[in-house]
């Protein structure tokens, strides 16, 4: 059948004797009409050459687009490599997928290196990965005004999903001090952009990457509450992935002979420096301990990492289903649980 006259929603409605909102639920909710007049609808539009609605006419005419973006500190490809940010994203997606909800991915590091302008993307609301917050990427995001959900640390206006990071490090510094451990290095993202390489810990660390801050001063913290020094403890801000970590474990342990114990941020670090020690011929965990932060079961070749566990998927859902419920503000706390093996 041919038309010259454009099709529309509304035009279908009329031909067929139906309501413009019946004929919108064909594509749009299609579970409040039964199986028969849901197909009736989308046979004629099909021999009428219609398409479906159109979804940016309708985000710019409801303000709604159905679509959520994810804000992170790095690169795009992150998010598929890093398996924390994995199970993350597939919390996230399963949750959307059920709801009819799209996801957009929105690197900072991407932005920051093609210095875009202002966040122009068409969303219904953001999930803010541990971000640097000062970014002005983030800034603008806030500046919409849109509902926000951030992971792994808190904005007092908007909900968040974390553990306990605090205590987590805390529980990890408390073990390797129960063990002996006096002199510790700490392998960490960075707390600030730009922020990298080595100092010692004599004064509390500052920065707008609150997940990093948290986690180090925690172990800060738990060092002098036990009467360690901590310019006999030093840090070590670097890219976050296996080869970075390989290489502050590398300057930490040629600067700090006496170093018994490296606290990595992440297990990603720990396995780079699982595996700078072994191509250095140093026994983990007899002269060197290691610790992780995630428990992500990958293999390192060397002894089974002593890490933090965390649910990054059960993390994922929550925070979509904070988001699209928009509600009060509601600070979820996740479980972790210290995962003892033969690294430290």
């Amino acid at each position: 059948m041919k038309n010259n006259k454009k099709i529309t929603t509304k035009s279908l409605a009329q031909t067929l004797g139906i309501s413009h909102t019946t004929v919108s639920n064909a594509w749009n909710n299609p579970e409040k009409l039964s199986a028969r007049l849901r197909e009736r609808i989308l046979r004629y539009a099909d021999e009428v050459g219609f398409k479906g609605p159109d979804t940016l006419a309708r985000a710019l005419r409801t303000g709604k687009s159905d679509t959520i973006g994810v804000i992170f500190n790095d690169s795009m490809s992150y998010v598929f490599i890093d398996p924390h940010d994995i199970n993350l994203m597939r919390g996230i997606a399963t949750r959307c997928e059920k709801q009819h909800i799209n996801l957009v991915l929105i690197p900072l590091q991407q932005r920051q290196h093609a210095g875009i302008a202002p966040l122009t993307t068409l969303v219904d609301g953001y999930i803010l990965n541990a971000t640097h917050n000062n970014d002005a990427i983030i800034l603008q995001t806030l500046a919409r005004r849109l509902p926000v959900v951030t992971l792994d640390f808190r904005l007092p206006q908007y909900s968040s999903v974390s553990i306990d990071n605090a205590r987590a490090m805390q529980d990890m510094t408390r073990y390797l001090l129960g063990k002996g451990h006096q002199h510790v290095g700490i392998i960490a993202f960075p707390a600030s952009t730009g922020s990298l390489g080595m100092r010692d810990l004599s004064a509390p660390v500052t920065g707008d990457n609150a997940l990093m801050v948290t986690r180090v001063n925690a172990c800060r913290n738990t060092l002098l509450a036990h009467q360690i020094a901590p310019e006999q403890c030093w840090l070590y801000e670097t890219r976050h992935d296996e080869e970075h970590g390989a290489e502050a474990a590398h300057a930490l342990l040629a600067a700090h002979p006496e170093i018994t114990a490296l606290i990595c941020l992440s297990d990603r670090f720990a396995i780079g420096a699982m595996q700078h020690c072994q191509r250095r011929n140093i026994a983990v965990p007899q002269q060197v301990a290691i610790t992780g932060f995630d428990d992500l079961a990958v293999e390192s070749g060397g002894p089974a990492l002593t890490t933090i566990a965390q649910d990054a998927v059960k993390k994922g859902e929550i925070a979509v289903e904070l988001l699209l419920n928009n509600g009060p503000v509601t600070h979820y706390e996740l479980e972790h649980r210290l995962i003892i093996r033969e690294s430290a």
